[in-house]
């Protein structure tokens, strides 16, 4: 099979993944890119970000024709996600990232553990004139772990959003893809610049991720809240795993 279409596949899943859940779909795309497309790492992360755009349009798209996406809020986080990233990104080799990644997979398991058990989450959350300045702080957080640790923001974004906003799984994973619009859209300038977008790939990956997000916004649509709510905390306590456990030696 072409790299081309091996591309499309990979943007497939990815979309689709990304979408279905919130998060974007790099944590997918990554490793086929590196394993199926033989891309390098730094190509992949590059090249993905192409992708996880599109996907937050596509995906983000197919929630708000749902009533699925609440753009109150997701305006001011990503306005503020984009300065903060910036700003963390250039200062991240001075930070112990170690300790930070700890207390991130700690608050993910954390924010796992009450998604799979049924917490009552919904309901409620800041409202009235709280609630801007809770969306400003809450980019600020996140594009700053962003910038610090090369994560995405929809592991942080959509349990906060749950948790602390009230918004339901739906609604919160559908401003989730549209805050990492503007971040993704910042981050493929510099990459661009920099050349480490993998034309052979990118092409193939966009239509992939297109028909894929469009297809899992659609479906999460359709999959009742409380059943996303299980798959939604099952991801997170896989991911709060990764950045709790120890990494090897060197």
């Amino acid at each position: 099979m072409s790299v081309p279409m091996r591309s499309l596949f990979i943007g497939l899943a990815g979309g689709f993944f990304g979408s279905m859940v919130g998060l974007g779909g790099a944590v997918v795309m990554i490793p086929l890119l590196t394993g199926w497309a033989k891309l390098s790492q730094h190509k992949a992360h590059a090249t993905s970000l192409v992708a996880v755009v599109f996907t937050g349009l596509i995906g983000a798209a197919a929630y708000a024709g749902g009533g699925a996406l609440d753009w109150g809020i997701a305006v001011p986080v990503a306005v503020a996600a984009v300065v903060t990233s910036t700003v963390a990104a250039a200062y991240s080799s001075r930070v112990p990232a170690g300790v930070l990644k700890r207390i991130f997979g700690g608050l993910l398991v954390a924010a796992a553990v009450a998604l799979i058990f049924g917490f009552d989450v919904a309901g409620g959350g800041l409202g009235g004139a709280w609630r801007l300045p809770g969306a400003v702080l809450l980019g600020l957080l996140s594009g700053t772990l962003t910038g610090l640790l090369g994560i995405g923001g929809g592991a942080f974004i959509v349990p906060l959003l749950i948790f602390v906003f009230g918004l339901d799984q739906h609604l919160a994973q559908g401003t989730s893809l549209a805050v990492m619009i503007p971040a993704g859209i910042a981050g493929t300038a510099v990459h661009v610049r920099n050349r480490r977008i993998a034309g052979n790939v990118v092409v193939g990956l966009i239509v992939g991720v297109a028909l894929g997000a469009f297809g899992g916004g659609k479906l999460a649509l359709l999959t009742p809240e409380r059943p996303l709510q299980v798959i939604f905390g099952v991801i997170l306590l896989w991911t709060g795993y990764r950045y709790l456990r120890p990494q090897p030696r060197a």
